[in-house]
């Protein structure tokens, strides 16, 4: 496809992602945060996990997720201001969300793709 390959492509790509990010590390935060965690906070967390999100097309599985946990917790803990502890909450609860959220998307683009007609 013409659009995976142009640079706006990647550029609305990086968009939706950092969007998404966001909201998740938005939710992840009033998880463990309560009323305290604010929108402006998350933003660059997602922004972060959507240029780490760059990476996954040259570096293998597993090195993402490292560096996406690493990069996470240290942009969290600038972003908020925690402990550690209250850090390692929001990233593990960050990771968790984006999980079940990347599997969630991929199983409707699958029943898309399927789909006769």
């Amino acid at each position: 496809m013409l659009l995976q390959q142009s640079s706006l492509g990647v550029l609305a790509g990086f968009l939706l992602i950092a969007v998404l990010s966001t909201l998740l590390a938005n939710t992840a935060a009033y998880f463990v945060l309560g009323d305290e965690a604010e929108l402006r906070q998350a933003v660059p967390p997602g922004v972060a996990m959507a240029l780490v999100g760059l990476s996954a097309a040259v570096l293998p599985t597993a090195g993402v997720i490292a560096i996406a946990l690493v990069v996470d917790f240290v942009v969290v803990r600038l972003a908020y201001g925690l402990d550690r502890r209250g850090t390692a909450m929001i990233t593990a609860m960050h990771y968790a969300l984006t999980v079940l959220a990347a599997i969630g998307i991929q199983q409707i683009l699958a029943i898309y793709q399927t789909a006769p007609g």
